[in-house]
């Protein structure tokens, strides 16, 4: 797959000693309900991309493939501690990249179900990045659309387009995600900025 170059539209960042500390990671959960999928390799590329343009203090962390511990989202008596580490990483990320092939109209009820066990306000304070491939050109827009409510319900904010695939972008995918990063990245990075915890003042003595 050929690399993409293209001029950075991001500011460096200058972070003092005291600035607050603030959760930085870019986490990407995957909810196609087959392991490896090719929604995975795309969400991977796009949290890559990104964090490289947004540059340091944002790291990448680990992949969620919520099909690795699906039975723990479906059945209350199955072992939680993976279930329970995907939560805690998304409730403290920066920016979420988030996943799903459009099915049936829709996106996945992995990832919904996913969503639902989130607390109420668990994505305050996120970025969400959505990441929907679709087989046929006119379903591209449905898995996007139906997400961002239920975002909105969770807190996150969501303040650039989705990343809207083909299955035929995937081919030549940092080609196709090369304007969108330049489009966009400048954006994400202003947002999480704006809703980093805001430092208590010291108290006089």
């Amino acid at each position: 797959m050929p690399s993409v170059a293209f001029e950075s539209q991001v500011v460096p960042q200058v972070v003092s000693e005291d600035a607050p500390v603030w959760p930085q990671s870019v986490v990407t959960v995957v909810g196609n309900p087959r392991a490896g999928s090719r929604t995975a390799a795309a969400a991977a590329s796009v949290a890559e991309l990104l964090a490289s343009e947004l540059g340091t203090p944002y790291r990448i962390d680990e992949l969620i493939d919520l099909v690795t511990f699906a039975p723990a989202i479906f059945e209350s008596a199955a072992d939680r501690a993976a279930l329970d580490q995907a939560i805690d990483l998304v409730s403290s990320a920066s920016v979420i990249v988030l996943a799903t092939p459009v099915y049936k109209g829709s996106y996945t009820g992995l990832l919904k179900s996913f969503l639902d066990v989130l607390r109420p306000g668990a994505l305050a304070g996120a970025v969400v990045v959505p990441v929907t491939v679709s087989a046929a050109p006119s379903h591209k827009l449905l898995a996007d659309h139906h997400l961002r409510p239920v975002l909105a319900e969770l807190g996150a904010s969501v303040p650039v387009p989705g990343v809207i695939l083909e299955e035929r972008d995937l081919e030549d995918l940092q080609v196709v995600l090369s304007s969108w990063i330049r489009a966009n990245a400048g954006i994400i990075q202003a947002t999480t900025i704006a809703l980093q915890p805001v430092a208590e003042p010291t108290p006089a003595r």
